[in-house]
């Protein structure tokens, strides 16, 4: 059982860094007032610890005012004043069919640094599974377009572009290709994180206007306390796991992968591998069959290619990499009125559900509790997918759930799919 996810559509450089600092994602923004308060996506600056705003080929160092995760927004502020800047407008004005535009800067470093224009239509009130916080349309937007104006027909904005469905997923798991399906967030979420901050009346009346109003976001992470690494897949097999962890940390971390999968033959250059004493990593490569290549000890240097062949194989595993460490204890509590045959508990990041964490012969009754481990140890921002499956074959599912030690976690009717 599979996860279909949406992939966040910030642009992740294709350079590699091991010195010095550069800007390793790029996003969109836009002007809200004259006085240099600009909306984001959240995803564009989570990472960074330098965030700047460009202008006419000039930097501008960016203040975050405030910053949300579940709608992945974000408020900055710059020490500019800019002529122009966008009304917002609700988001419930509008109509299935009415028609959409996106401004942004898209694959920066592939297409160019020019703003680009791309034109749609409201397709759905929601987002993926029906999620309030979003909706979905068919203005294409690429990488780069997170952060960017979604527009009514009198440039106003109506939504925030955030995110595009995982293709690579969709296809693997229903084995066809989805087509321009993008998801963008409510404009009514934005007033919701500018606190005392008053939004301008706005001055846009034409596209001219609209550009003016648009900035490119860079996100900067420093070097010095980081790593980089090339890895490449030749096992004969895809991988759907990638480990990585400092050689003296008996933690594997987080799946390096997220939503990718390692074909055969291919390569994946991996940022932000967190420093480890003389450059020493374990790493471990786990593919679709769950079996594990394990490499100890590695040097990483500066440029330096990872290799797995079948060599790399780890014959004497008996579970998968993503299963060899428990994490803390978390408490299920079942209110759902069904026995509970099935439990999976997934980091966010994890493209499958994993394994059930019941013993085989363990059931968990209605109005009762069952304490399990974490499949992992806690993940990258300790948020993890649960579902049960009941007698009937019918699940309940929480999902981006906070996770930690000793949590309990209850469900009940109103979580059933």
């Amino acid at each position: 059982m599979k996860k279909i996810l949406f992939s966040f559509i910030c642009f992740i450089a294709v350079f590699v860094f091991v010195y010095g600092q550069s800007a390793d994602s790029s996003g969109t923004g836009f002007f809200i007032t004259d006085n240099g308060i600009i909306i984001t996506c959240a995803h564009v600056i989570e990472d960074g610890d330098r965030i700047t705003v460009k202008i006419n080929n000039t930097e501008y160092p960016a203040e975050v005012i405030s910053s949300d995760s579940e709608t992945d927004l974000a408020v900055l502020r710059i020490n500019y004043r800019n002529p122009y800047h966008f009304t917002i407008t609700d988001f419930g004005t509008l109509n299935l069919g009415d028609r959409l535009s996106v401004l942004g800067f898209p694959l920066p470093d592939i297409l160019s640094s020019d703003i680009r224009f791309t034109e749609g239509s409201l397709s759905a009130r929601s987002g993926l599974k029906s999620d309030p916080h979003f909706f979905q349309h068919s203005a294409p937007t690429q990488p780069g377009n997170s952060g960017g104006p979604i527009l009514n027909s009198r440039y106003e904005v109506v939504g925030v572009a955030a995110a595009i469905i995982n293709d690579t997923v969709v296809k693997r798991d229903t084995g066809t290709i989805p087509q321009n399906i993008n998801f963008g967030v409510k404009s009514g979420f934005i007033t919701q994180l500018l606190d005392n901050i008053r939004p301008g009346a706005g001055n846009i009346r034409s596209i001219n206007d609209a550009e003016k109003a648009t900035v490119q976001i860079l996100s900067y992470t420093s070097a010095k306390n980081f790593t980089s690494m090339t890895v490449v897949n030749r096992t004969g097999y895809t991988g759907w796991y990638l480990y990585i962890s400092p050689a003296s940390d008996t933690n594997w971390g987080p799946d390096r992968l997220g939503e990718e999968v390692l074909r055969n033959g291919r390569s994946i250059t991996l940022r932000n591998i967190p420093a480890s004493r003389d450059n020493l990593y374990d790493v471990r490569l786990v593919d679709e069959d769950e079996d594990s290549y394990t490499k100890w000890n590695v040097r990483i240097l500066p440029n330096q290619s990872i290799e797995f062949s079948f060599d790399d194989f780890d014959s004497d595993t008996q579970q998968s990499a993503s299963e060899s460490f428990d994490g803390p204890p978390v408490t299920i509590i079942n209110n759902t009125g069904y026995t509970i045959y099935y439990i999976y508990i997934s980091p966010v990041t994890s493209e499958t559900w994993g394994t059930d964490r019941l013993a085989s012969d363990q059931v968990l009754s209605g109005g009762h509790s069952v304490t399990l481990r974490l499949p992992f140890p806690l993940s990258a921002g300790n948020k993890y997918d649960i579902m049960l499956e009941d007698s009937e074959g019918d699940t309940y599912s929480k999902y981006n759930v906070t996770v930690a030690s000793n949590t309990r976690i209850v469900f009940t009717l109103k979580d059933m799919d």
